[in-house]
């Protein structure tokens, strides 16, 4: 019975898949309007696939207006991605003695070599846009793409493979939103209404007209707590730093907008490129490695942080002469960092997908739309470098699992370098040398590149990469510059204690130092670019356990020499008063940018024009955009959170003084 209710099944939609082609051709040949419309949003015939132009999106838009009744049938355009693989037929073996690049030469070698050159697009497979019946499934498309190029099989001596995915294949859907989605909804929606009361009643008790309605005490904190007003008001409050450790604010603030550079650069990379010629020139080019080793900015965060820990923390343990209440520290911390990133996930995992479109926009903001509803819980428990990373939701998290995992074991490494230096110095200089072991062990062993290496076929998906799931986030593998950072804040602790004034001679041959060493981190990568260059486990080992370091202590002799009045002309731009005020919002722009970038190229109706002026174009918009997101998080969620915190906790004067004297500092409260 069963059998016969699905033979009747797929008859029906068989038939409903015949009649639909069929009044599509007939319509066409009769030059119907609907039917053109559809004709004329696929793709008719590439161009320009031997520079790596092998994307042909059509019209994506034009295709799914479609929506007519012919001959008592609803047809509605159908958009279909389809990637065809090209071969010759007998196999061929490239001569390798033939420059591929010579225009004399044979057209199939030029695909072949550049089809196994891992820094090139691949030239044998196009991506052709089809706009067909929505009765028809990708399985019918992909019959028919079969048929038709067989004929042209035998006559060109060329072989075709075709493959058109499920999610690639989409019509134009009315919005349905998921039981998450309106759960989000109501929560923002009462947040923002909650907000919009707090403003108004901070607003009026502010009048003295309007001051008798004032609460008293608790409901009185709690209404200012949610103020917008008030909030921003305590964003643009600056408090001089006595230790002069303004000067991080500029660090934090130029090298946010350096990641989101960097971030933006890779979303386009991974994804459809006109002229993708313009981007495989840059991986031979040494000065090229500002953008191409641009990932290794994410390590002065590290340092700042482990910086910043230690040097708190020591003040705070000399102060009490004490250890502080740990627990309520990490609780602290928790506090500080999830809500807003709960609200972010949240949109990820439910809404995301919901408010945009593209013949993309299901492969990528669908894709992590699924991946951050179903493993949204290891984000959470802070896990997501370790667990499922191949199915990481929000790509750029595992900063943030790596950062809670150092922050977790730094007190106890602190307390030993204030209660027993000797000793702690000496667990300290393991700690770092043994991060420098263990990434040379994890790239040597797992024959892993000596760096992230950004090329368009690897960042079509990086989850997929080994190099990033096995050494690129890790907590293991990236605690070397944390550890560095901490060694950093001993030192400077030391300085403020002796009060030791660094003679001009060590402060030119810091600086000399510290530029060598960042600049060495840089352009030595280029070594692993070279074309043709075989693969080396032991110099891709010593490079991928040591440039981080290196770049480290660049960064933390800025921190100490700026800190230290010595910092010429860079000290007064990086403690300048509006950089603060954005350094503030670091985090939360840490938030939000990948959302943005995601969106942009998910929603592109045609491949991107590489350029330097496109690249600045966008990345300027991507840190003006990203920053005014991370002031709306901010405002909305984390200062709210926050000052209820200090509510709640104040009965308990004890650990209330603790956690607000180690990270309620301006500097470290805020850093990403």
């Amino acid at each position: 019975m069963a059998y016969k209710k699905n033979h009747k099944s797929f008859a029906s939609l068989w038939a409903q898949f015949v009649i639909a082609c069929l009044l599509y051709i007939r319509e066409l040949h009769k030059f119907t309007l609907w039917a053109t419309q559809m004709f004329d949003s696929a793709t008719k015939f590439p161009n320009g696939v031997l520079v790596g132009s092998t994307y042909d999106l059509g019209n994506f838009d034009e295709c799914l207006q479609v929506d007519v009744n012919v001959a008592k049938q609803n047809i509605k355009g159908k958009y279909c991605l389809a990637s065809i693989k090209f071969a010759p037929m007998i196999e061929r073996t490239p001569n390798m003695n033939i420059n591929p690049w010579s225009l004399n030469g044979s057209t199939w070698d030029r695909i072949q070599f550049l089809s196994k050159d891992p820094s090139k697009r691949a030239r044998d497979e196009i991506h052709w846009a089809f706009c067909i019946p929505s009765a028809c499934t990708h399985t019918d498309l992909k019959i028919q793409l079969e048929e038709v190029l067989e004929q042209y099989q035998k006559l060109y001596n060329i072989k075709a493979s075709i493959d058109v995915k499920p999610h690639l294949c989409q019509t134009s859907e009315p919005l349905n939103l998921t039981l998450g989605g309106i759960a989000l909804l109501i929560i923002v929606g009462l947040f923002i209404l909650f907000l919009g009361l707090a403003t108004t009643y901070d607003f009026l008790t502010s009048m003295r007209s309007f001051r008798h309605i004032t609460f008293q005490k608790t409901p009185h904190e709690v209404l200012m707590a949610f103020s917008l007003s008030n909030n921003l008001k305590k964003l643009l409050k600056f408090e001089k730093q006595e230790d002069g450790l303004d000067c991080i604010h500029g660090l934090k603030f130029s090298s946010m907008c350096m990641i989101i550079m960097g971030h933006r650069i890779l979303f386009v990379l991974g994804s459809p490129i006109l002229n993708s010629d313009f981007i495989e020139s840059f991986y031979s080019k040494i000065e090229a490695m500002f953008l191409l080793n641009g990932p290794i900015i994410v390590d002065s965060f590290f340092n700042i942080s482990g910086f910043l820990v230690c040097y708190l923390l020591l003040l705070e343990f000399r102060k009490r002469e004490q250890m502080i209440n740990v627990p309520m520290l990490y609780l602290h911390r928790l506090i500080r960092l999830t809500p807003a990133y709960v609200v972010v996930l949240a949109f990820y995992g439910t809404l995301f997908v919901k408010i945009g479109s593209g013949p993309l926009w299901l492969e990528k903001v669908g894709t992590e739309t699924e991946r951050c509803s179903t493993y949204w819980w290891a984000n959470l428990l802070y896990v997501n470098n370790y667990i499922h990373p191949e199915k990481m939701c929000m790509i750029q998290s595992w900063y943030l699992t790596c950062d809670m995992h150092l922050f977790m074991i730094s007190p106890f490494l602190v307390y030993l370098l204030w209660k027993k230096p000797t000793v702690g110095k000496i667990v300290l200089t393991l700690c770092i040398f043994g991060s420098i072991l263990i990434a040379f062990c994890t790239v040597y062993f797992g024959k892993l590149d000596a760096l992230l290496l950004l090329y368009m076929k690897t960042l079509r998906d990086p989850l997929a990469n080994k190099t990033f799931r096995g050494m690129y986030i890790p907590t293991h593998t990236r605690a070397g510059p944390y550890f560095t950072g901490m060694a950093a804040g001993y030192i400077r602790y030391k300085i403020k204690l002796t009060n030791f004034q660094i003679p001009t001679i060590i402060v030119w041959f810091g600086w000399i130092i510290s530029i060598f060493c960042c600049e060495a981190a840089i352009f030595s990568a280029h070594l692993f670019y070279l074309p043709g260059r075989e693969y080396d486990p032991m110099a891709s080992a010593v490079y991928g356990s040591f440039h981080r370091i290196a770049w480290s202590i660049g960064v933390s002799w800025m921190i100490i020499a700026m800190s230290t009045g010595n910092g010429a002309f860079i000290e007064p731009v990086f403690s300048w008063k509006p950089v603060i005020t954005l350094s503030r919002l670091s985090y939360s722009a840490f938030l939000v940018h990948g959302g943005l970038q995601l969106y942009t190229v998910a929603c592109a109706r045609m491949p991107f024009y590489g350029s330097f002026y496109n690249l600045f174009w966008y990345s300027l918009g991507d840190v003006t955009l990203s920053f005014i997101g991370g002031l709306a998080l901010t405002l909305s969620f984390e200062s709210p959170i926050i000052a209820l915190e200090k509510i709640l906790l104040r009965k308990d004067s004890a650990v209330k003084k603790q956690t607000e004297e180690v990270e309620n500092n301006n500097i470290n409260e805020e850093r990403t």
